[in-house]
């Protein structure tokens, strides 16, 4: 998290840390300078239970399903969460999502952080971003893609099951409207997740599930739809022009006041409508 209209570092000051860190191939010891505007968050999952968040650095890699963050996005406006129990002051909610080439277990975590916290020392801002909830497609535990499949070892990144690109909404909701916790709003996430299609999740779900300690219970009941727009899983594309030649190859989402457009690498876009979107056709969301 960066103040990016307001910065105090030279680049010079930072050429010296930034080499540093480059010499010592990612070592966390060297590479925990941060300039003065910046909040840093990379509490990743701990999924091997060894007391340190899963990474290249501290083990537990697995293709980088926890720690590979591709995407980055703020939700779009401050949010009440007194309903659902979190906060009693406006929240400020930022998702981020990794990029998973291949796994040996799993499919590609998604990170719903709160970016509300800042720190004022002698002048000195600095964000302070912390966990509210993951996500992943409820059923990841039992597969897993790529080279480092035990199932079918297969470097050619023919079926990605990785998230990539999301985008957020935010609806005014009233007693007719709201699909949620109530509140006077609703947020849902929508995600394209290459092979595996579109997915939208329900933020407030996410906040507050019914059952937190269980993981796949958080996901299926946070999960408000899934599509996928062409073809079966890894289907391969009847096309001699183009590389990335199968589908669906879903890359990016964009929710538009009450459309949704999903863009696949290979077989172009698809305009869709979730039916609780329905309402908001005609307004600016």
């Amino acid at each position: 998290v960066t103040d990016v209209p307001h910065p105090v570092n030279s680049p010079e000051e930072y050429a010296v840390h930034a080499t540093l860190c480059k010499t010592g191939i990612g070592n966390p010891v060297q590479c925990r300078w941060r300039a003065e505007e910046v909040g840093m968050w990379m509490d990743f999952l701990d999924l091997d239970g060894d007391g340190q968040p899963d990474s290249g650095t501290t083990g537990n890699e697995n293709g980088g399903r926890v720690s590979y963050i591709h995407y980055a996005e703020p939700y779009p406006e401050m949010v009440d969460l007194s309903h659902v129990g979190y906060s009693d002051e406006p929240v400020h909610l930022t998702t981020a999502a990794v990029e998973v080439l291949s796994t040996s277990v799993g499919t590609g975590i998604i990170y719903l952080l709160d970016t509300t916290d800042y720190t004022m020392i002698d002048g000195q801002l600095r964000f302070e971003p912390k966990l509210v909830q993951d996500w992943e497609i409820p059923w990841a535990e039992d597969h897993c893609y790529g080279a480092d499949c035990p199932i079918n070892p297969d470097g050619d990144e023919w079926l990605l099951f990785s998230p990539h690109n999301l985008d957020s909404a935010y609806f005014e909701t009233d007693e007719s409207t709201d699909q949620s916790h109530g509140g006077g709003w609703d947020g849902r996430l929508y995600v394209s997740h290459y092979h595996a299609g579109l997915w939208v999740l329900d933020i407030e779900t996410l906040v507050s599930p019914t059952n937190p300690n269980d993981k796949f219970a958080t996901y299926s009941e946070a999960t408000v739809a899934w599509y996928l727009p062409h073809g079966d899983d890894g289907v391969i594309l009847e096309s001699d022009f183009y590389e990335f030649s199968w589908v669906p190859f879903l890359w990016a989402v964009e929710h538009h006041n009450g459309i949704t457009y999903a863009s696949c690498i290979s077989t172009g876009l698809y305009v869709m409508q979730l039916d609780i979107d329905t309402p908001y056709l005609g307004t600016t969301v």
